[in-house]
């Protein structure tokens, strides 16, 4: 449960009007966030990713963080994230509705959390994943110099 809160602590910091950055913490909460970047151009969905990164006690938790652009019509409500015939670690975002690196037209969509092992393949070729909903499934591509660390 830690790791949750851990988590949403430094997804809370890189709400702020950033491109990405480092972020700190009295509590041993570290971590860094990456550039917000258009993930999916579907003609109906416009979603927005980027990459969280949050290390506390020598754990790190990691999450590719997915938004919809509002467009006024659809709400897009997605239960589940595959790549290559794999179901994806996936929560979908409740309740934090909000700005998001200074766009206030989006709406959280939800979390891919990422292994070590799928972070490290994901920074060599990316994030190729289709997000699974009752009425829409749409295909995502998340490049991989949004899971480089940020440089101060």
């Amino acid at each position: 449960m830690w790791r949750l809160t851990l988590f949403f602590a430094l997804f809370t910091a890189a709400c702020a009007p950033q491109s990405g950055g480092l972020v700190a913490s009295d509590t041993g909460l570290s971590g860094h966030f990456s550039n917000q970047v258009v993930i999916s151009n579907h003609m109906h969905h416009v979603l927005l990713g980027h990459v969280i990164v949050a290390e506390r006690d020598g754990e790190a938790t990691r999450a590719l963080v997915v938004t919809q652009r509002r467009d006024g019509v659809h709400n897009l409500r997605f239960q589940e994230a595959w790549s290559g015939g794999v179901e994806l670690p996936f929560r979908r975002a409740g309740g934090t509705d909000g700005c998001s690196h200074g766009h206030c037209r989006n709406a959280h969509v939800g979390f891919i959390f990422l292994s070590a092992s799928l972070f490290v393949h994901a920074q060599d070729h990316g994030l190729h994943a289709r997000l699974i909903s009752g009425t829409d499934n749409v295909s995502i591509f998340a490049p991989p110099a949004l899971f480089h660390r940020p440089q101060p």
